[in-house]
C-alpha cells in the first residue's frame, strides 16, 4: 500500500492580499458615513482652507470635504457593486449557454473594453432624457453583460470537454446542471477576478459620466459629482478635486490588482 502525498495547498497571491486589503479599507471608511462623518451636514465657511479639522477644506457651499468624500465614495461603490452584480448574473449564464452550443474561440474580451461603449451609451441614453440612475445602469450593465458573457464562455469552453464532464453528461446529467456542479466551481477564482475587474471599471465609468453631467446630479453625492463640482475652484482648493480623483483611481487599481492575483489561482485537481 502506497500513500500519495496530498496536493499542495494553493498559496494566496500577495497581489490579492494587498489589493483586497486596500479596497476593503476604502469600503469600510465609506460605510462608516452611514453612521458618522467628521462634521455631518453642518454648514461651514465656504471654501475654507485645509486645517486640522477640515483636512481637505470645505466646498463651495460650506460642506466639510472629508464628510462629503465619505458619502460620495459610498454612493459610487454601491452603484458600481449593484450594476456589476447585475452584469454577472445575466452575463455568466449567457456565457455558459454559448459555451454549450458554440465551438471554442480565441476571441475574448477585457473589462477595460467597457469604457468606450459605456460612455457612448451614457450619452445616448442621457440624450433621451432618461433618469440619471437609469443612464448609469445601462451604461455600465450593457457592456458589462457582454464582457461577462465573452470571458465566461472563453473560460468554460476548454473544461467542457474534460473527461469528468463527459462522464457526467453520459450519466444523464443535463448540460446546465453539469456546468453548475462540475465546471463553474473550478472557475470560481477566474469568475471572482472577472467580477473585481468589472467593479473597477464600473467605478471609473460612474466617475466619468457624473463628471460629464450624465450621471449622479446634485443634491446627490458621488466621486464623479465631487470632481465636477470642484473643478471651478481647483486653482484655489486643489485638494477638493485631487483627493476624490485619487480615491477613485486607487480603489480601481486595488481591485484590478486583486483580480490579477486571482487569475493566477488554479483549482485543485
Amino acid at each position: 500500500m502506497t500513500l500519495e502525498a496530498a496536493p499542495p495547498r494553493p498559496v494566496v497571491d500577495l497581489r490579492v492580499i494587498l489589493g483586497a486589503t486596500l479596497a476593503a479599507i476604502i469600503a469600510v471608511l465609506a460605510l462608516v458615513s452611514l453612521a458618522w462623518t467628521p462634521h455631518g451636514a453642518a454648514s461651514l465657511t465656504p471654501l475654507a482652507e485645509p486645517d486640522a479639522s477640515h483636512w481637505i477644506g470645505t466646498d463651495a457651499i460650506g460642506r466639510d470635504g472629508i464628510s462629503v468624500l465619505m458619502a460620495a465614495t459610498l454612493t459610487t461603490l454601491l452603484l458600481s457593486v449593484f450594476v456589476t452584480l447585475a452584469s454577472l448574473f445575466v452575463g455568466i449564464p449567457i456565457g455558459v449557454a454559448l459555451a454549450l452550443r458554440l465551438p471554442a474561440t480565441r476571441h475574448t474580451a477585457h473589462a477595460i473594453g467597457m469604457l468606450p461603449p459605456a460612455l457612448l451609451i451614457g450619452m445616448v441614453v442621457s440624450g433621451l432624457a432618461a433618469p440619471a440612475n437609469l443612464t448609469l445602469f445601462l451604461a455600465i450593465a450593457v457592456p458589462g453583460v457582454v464582457v461577462a458573457a465573452m470571458v465566461s464562455r472563453q473560460a468554460l469552453a476548454p473544461l467542457w470537454h474534460r473527461d469528468y464532464v463527459t462522464a457526467a453528461r453520459l450519466a444523464g446529467l443535463r448540460p446546465l446542471a453539469t456546468a453548475q456542479r462540475h465546471v463553474l466551481p473550478r472557475l470560481l477564482p477566474q469568475l471572482a477576478a472577472l467580477g473585481l475587474e468589472l467593479l473597477a471599471i464600473a467605478i471609473l465609468i460612474e466617475v466619468s459620466l457624473s463628471f460629464a453631467g450624465l450621471g449622479v446630479l446634485s443634491p446627490g453625492a458621488s466621486l464623479g459629482l465631487m470632481l465636477r463640482d470642484s473643478q471651478q475652484v481647483m486653482t484655489i482648493r486643489p485638494l477638493l478635486i485631487l483627493v476624490p480623483g485619487a480615491v477613485a483611481v486607487i480603489t480601481s487599481l486595488a481591485l484590478m490588482l486583486a483580480a490579477s492575483g486571482l487569475r493566477g489561482v488554479r483549482h485543485g485537481a
